[in-house]
């Protein structure tokens, strides 16, 4: 889950190709503000005891990630902010 570009962020992205801060999963999730990344979201649902399904997104190999917390009910869609914006201008 190593990002290739340190400089850019994660997105959460739907299912349309819209991208929003991970941070808007407070309302799941309130204690999750330090959460920057695919990789800490996943660490951070497994300390509190979640298991956690990870996979690459294949034709987007490194640049989006999918988790799946299945008691919380989420499957997420974490994107660099460069996919992300590949997609709002299509």
């Amino acid at each position: 889950m190593a990002n290739s570009n340190n400089d850019e962020r994660w997105f959460l992205m739907s299912r349309h190709g819209e991208c929003v801060e991970i941070n808007t999963l407070q309302r799941k999730i309130p204690d999750i503000d330090n959460v920057k990344d695919p990789k800490a979201f996943s660490i951070f649902m497994e300390s509190k005891g979640y298991k956690v399904i990870t996979n690459q997104h294949k034709e987007l190999k490194g640049k989006a990630i999918l988790i799946n917390v299945p008691d919380k009910e989420l499957y997420l869609i974490f994107a660099l902010e460069s996919i992300c914006k590949e997609f709002s201008q299509k």
